[in-house]
């Protein structure tokens, strides 16, 4: 399905949510409209609007008469509970949508591991860590899950408030290499082992 054109809004909140996941914005930074409608040369409502999508997703927050910060990543204790929804989630996915799963659906990942390959190769953090998330996301909706989007994804957003992955770029790849290779093939188990393997 083609995508319309991308509003002010949507880009001024594609950007905001690289510089956070990059790390560009220390957590607890606040953050100013005015400042970031200098930036980008637009009125306050796309910054404010931006702000209030990303605070839904869970990497900015918003309290009373403080405005908008930088979310703190969650403790060492909440991040692994966090990684243990997210597996479950994406394992309950494969092992009962596996069957859904069409060549087309395939194709979809692969189309997404491309991505994924070309981002690794140009060493941009923000660009693989959203290009990591897409290829799963493309797994529960090519599986029949997308149900579980919206929690999902905040889960998602939690653990990108410390995406170290990035050291290895070649694991990172070879990790989703390794679970395509299994779905390809059919394995729903070996599928699962290496989607497992690689959320943490």
């Amino acid at each position: 399905m083609a995508s319309g054109p991308r509003t002010i809004r949507d880009q001024v909140t594609d950007q905001i949510r690289d510089d956070v996941v990059a790390g560009n914005f220390p957590a607890g930074q606040p953050l100013r409209e005015s400042e970031f409608a200098e930036r980008f040369g637009v009125s306050r409502g796309p910054i404010r609007d931006a702000f209030l999508k990303l605070s839904q997703e869970g990497l900015l927050a918003y309290q009373a008469n403080r405005g908008v910060t930088v979310r703190r990543p969650p403790d060492s204790a909440n991040r692994d509970f966090i990684i243990s929804l997210r597996r479950q989630i994406e394992s309950y996915a494969l092992q009962t949508g596996m069957g859904q799963l069409t060549s087309g659906g395939i194709e979809s990942i692969a189309k997404r591991l491309d991505e994924l390959k070309r981002a690794c190769a140009d060493n941009d953090v923000a660009k693989v860590a959203n290009c990591d998330i897409a290829f799963h996301e493309e797994i529960l909706t090519a599986s029949g899950a997308a149900d579980f989007l919206p929690v999902w994804k905040w889960l998602c957003s939690q653990m990108l408030l410390t995406y170290t992955r990035l050291e290895n770029y070649d694991q990172v790849l070879d990790e989703h290499v390794q679970i395509l290779d299994e779905l390809r093939a059919g394995r729903t188990q070996e599928a699962v082992a290496a989607l497992q393997a690689n959320v943490r």
